[in-house]
This record gives structure tokens, sequence and C-alpha cells, in this order.
């Protein structure tokens, strides 16, 4: 007998298996505080300060992204976890693809089941999982914001609360990535070619205008950890063959080649569909701004609608076997799926060595001098929020270049170390400035990532003004693997 499992159930059990096959059976996720994105260790320091009621230097750190509202359920109940975080990351990627399967499966439930399960396996997911990045939040809002603006649009209601809603969804899209302007500007052509009436219209366009403007300059623009101009071909083929996480050799430009060429035909074949569908738009337009994390929306375009033209394409020749009717598409799925595979095993190897990035690694150094808690240790770095999470000690934003030595000094007083990328061209300054402090500033280690340099000096200064409340060891940040 036949016992048909209700669906809503059934997708609790296909979560269920899937966490459990990242996180144990496979070991597909690092639980360390290693390897976060600093936008994502920004958040969750901004919220475990507030929720454990703990006085650290993370307001000096500047504005989180909107990752802090859609971490928030997580990090009340479980403060301080690394591993629940990373979980509920997760359950945020799933949810994304869920959203892309119920959006695909009204054109077609077959293309849409074949796109999400590669989607649940492509490396990029899996690293943007362990990373915390803003890849799955982004199709996250994209599905919410579909939903949000079908309510709307069946209930209209200029500046109701459906109205507030969208544009707070929109205002997450945005803080989270440049690719997040792709929704903004697919709501807005909807309503420019398809308005319910004129005066919806302007209060949309309106508010849009208002909205965009307004949360870029409260949070100063992105996170500085975004990459600007990078080429499309070495970010499409990293995130195929290692899911961007920068392990190993470099990828070749094959398979981003080939990427790009597919997409460059699916927005063709597609134009007529995606410049006419909201969530459609929303990826092409997402996909066409162009950033690293954007690399995980053009692989869901090309899955979801590319899938749907390779069925119709290969159900037009009209044949009744199996591989007559499906034979195109089995190969493609083996082809692609056994990429995927082979990369998430690749990375598998990275988390059960222990790999870190070069990053890491040179953060990794620093926490190592931080280990003993009655030694003095207040430092600066380029990444304060991952070094905090690592160190589990005070850390605060690097300063700023100084053209007199001594003023230099004196301003950061009270800092024991400093650890930058001292390649980058923003901070040559810095590297100067610390040059001319000789006898003063050691280098502690020195590597192709960055720099570590050894304030010599007096005890720090207490930077809250009294030491029975500064943070100190496990008092600044608790961390859980």
């Amino acid at each position: 007998m036949r016992v048909a499992i209700p669906e809503k159930y059934l997708r609790l059990i296909i979560l269920a298996v899937w966490i459990a096959a990242l996180f144990w059976g496979f070991n597909l996720i690092n639980l360390t505080p290693y390897g976060l994105n600093e936008g994502a260790a920004k958040a969750l320091l901004f919220l475990w300060s507030i929720v454990d009621r703990i006085a650290n230097p993370v307001a000096t750190f500047g504005t989180p992204d909107m990752r802090a509202i859609l971490l928030l359920p997580v990090a009340i109940y479980w403060s301080g976890s690394i591993l629940a975080t990373k979980i509920f990351a997760a359950m945020l990627a799933f949810f994304s693809v869920m959203f892309l399967y119920y959006w695909a499966r009204k054109e077609n439930h077959e293309s849409a089941l074949m796109a999400s399960a590669l989607l649940l396996i492509c490396p990029l997911t899996i690293t943007q999982i362990s990373s915390v990045g803003t890849g799955p939040m982004l199709l996250l809002t994209f599905g919410i914001g579909l939903w949000v603006s079908n309510t709307y649009r069946a209930k209209p209601r200029p500046l109701g609360g459906w109205f507030f809603i969208q544009l707070l969804v929109v205002i997450t899209a945005v803080s989270l990535h440049p690719a997040g302007l792709g929704y903004a500007l697919a709501l807005a052509w909807l309503w420019i070619r398809d308005p319910l009436n004129k005066q919806q219209r302007r209060q949309i366009l309106a508010g849009l205008a208002i909205a965009i403007p307004l949360i870029m300059t409260f949070q100063s623009g992105w996170q500085k950890d975004i990459v600007w101009f990078s080429n499309p071909i070495i970010t499409l083929s990293n995130a195929l063959q290692n899911g961007a996480v920068g392990f190993g050799e470099p990828a070749g430009w094959i398979g981003g080649f080939i990427v790009v060429l597919l997409l460059i035909i699916v927005i063709i074949k597609d134009r007529a569909f995606l410049f006419n569908d909201l969530m459609g738009s929303a990826l092409l337009f997402a996909t066409l701004i162009g950033t690293p994390e954007w690399a995980l929306v053009a692989i869901a375009l090309l899955l979801y609608r590319g899938l749907a033209l390779l069925v119709s394409f290969n159900q037009s020749f009209n044949s009744q076997s199996l591989m007559g009717q499906r034979g195109i598409v089995l190969v493609v799925l083996m082809i692609v799926s056994s990429t995927f595979m082979l990369a998430d095993k690749q990375y598998r190897q990275v988390v059960q060595n222990e790999l870190l990035s070069p990053t890491d690694d040179i953060i990794q150094q620093l926490a190592a001098e931080a280990a003993d808690p009655d030694k003095p240790f207040q430092a600066a770095s380029q990444w304060p929020a991952r070094t905090m999470l690592a160190s589990r000690r005070d850390v605060f934003p690097l300063p700023y270049a100084i053209e007199n030595s001594a003023e230099f000094l004196s301003s950061i007083k009270g800092i024991t170390h400093l650890i930058f990328d001292h390649t980058l061209e923003a901070n040559l300054g810095l590297s100067k400035n610390i040059s001319e402090l000789s006898g003063i500033a050691e280098t502690m280690s020195l590597q192709e990532a960055g720099v570590v340099i050894r304030i010599k000096g007096e005890t720090p200064a207490d930077p809250f003004g009294t030491s029975s409340h500064a943070p100190t060891g496990d008092a600044t940040t608790k961390t859980e693997g």
C-alpha cells in the first residue's frame, strides 16, 4: 500500500537530511570562526553584544548590513554559537531554493526540480553557507520580494502595510550586496510596464528613489570585503571549481567562459520571459550588475531557466523513446552534477585538513598571540570582526595614516598589534607610518596576504575608561564550535 507524504512534511524531511549530510555526513561545513565573511562576523558580533549586553568595540566597526535582521532569531536563542549560526544559514539557503522552486514550477515542474537539486549541491551554495555569505540571503530576499509583490498587487491599497514591507525587502536586498539592486530595478520595471494605477506607480517609484539612497547613506555603501570589477569569467570558474573560497590553484578560464556563453544564450532565447516576470527580471538585472557574490545569482538563473529551455528543446525532437525525450537533459545533468560533486569533494578535504585561506591564516597567527589572557592585547585590524571572533579579545579598525610619525604613534596609543594587507594601495600610507617607527614596531609575520605588527610599549590604555568594564578574553565574544 502506497502512503503519500504530505508536501509540507516532505520539505522538512529533505531539509533535515540535507543539513545532516552537509554538517555531519560529508563534513562540508567549517565549524570554526575562520572562513566567515567579514560582514557576517560584524553582524554576529553586533547582535551578540546586544543580546548578551556586553560592551565591546564592535560599535567602531560601522553599521552592519541587513544580515543582522536575518540572523536575529539565531542570535537571540543561541548567542555565541558558530554551529547554530551556520545551521541557520543553511536553513535560509534551503528556503531560498524553495522560493525559486515554487516560482519555476509554474512554467516547468520537471526542470524546477532538477534545478533545485543541483543548486543544493552547488559548491558555491555550500561555501556561502560555511562563510555565512550574502549569496543565499540575496536569493531569499528575491523570493520573499516576489511573494510580497504578488500579495500587494492582489490587495491594492496605496501606502498600506504591504507597501512598506515591500520597501523593507528592497532595503534588505540592496544593503546585502550591489546585486540586490537587481530586485529594485526589477520592481521598478514591473510597475513601469504593468502599473495597477498611476498613483500607485508614482508611490512605488518614489519609495524606491527615497529608500535606496537612504540605506546606502546610512551604511556608507556596501561592506568593504566586496571585490569590485572582478573578471566574470574567472569568478564563475572559481565558483564552479572550488566554490570561490580561494584555496588551491586559481581556476582556469574555460569553465567560466562556458558559463558566460550559456548565460548569453539563455538570456537571448528567454528574454521575453525574463523581462515580463519579476523574479526573472531580478535574476537578470542582478547578474548583469555583477560583482563576486552575484555568481550564485547567475548560476541560479542558468539552472532554472536554462534547464527549462533545455527540456523544451529536447522535446522538440518528437521522439517517443526515453533518450529521445530526455537524452540531452540526462547528459547535461550528469556533467553538471559530477562537476559540482567533484568540487564538493575537494572542499571537503579543505575542511577536514583544517586548511585556512591566506587571510585566515594570518589572523590565526595573531589569535595565537591573544591566547594568554594575562598578556596585554588590543589589536587594530583590516578585518576587525573576523579578528575579534578568532582572538576573543578587543580589536579595533585600522587607524588612518598620518604624515607625522609622532602623531601617528599617539593615535595608536594602547594598540599592541596591527594586522592588515600591506600590498593594498589603500594601506601604503599606513605601511610608511609603521616603517618610520624604528625600534617601536616589530614585524611578527610577513606573508603575501598580510602582515602582523607588534607595537612595543606600555600596558594598553583602557578605551572604556575603567578596567572593570573592559571586555577581555571570552567576555568579548563567546563562540562555540
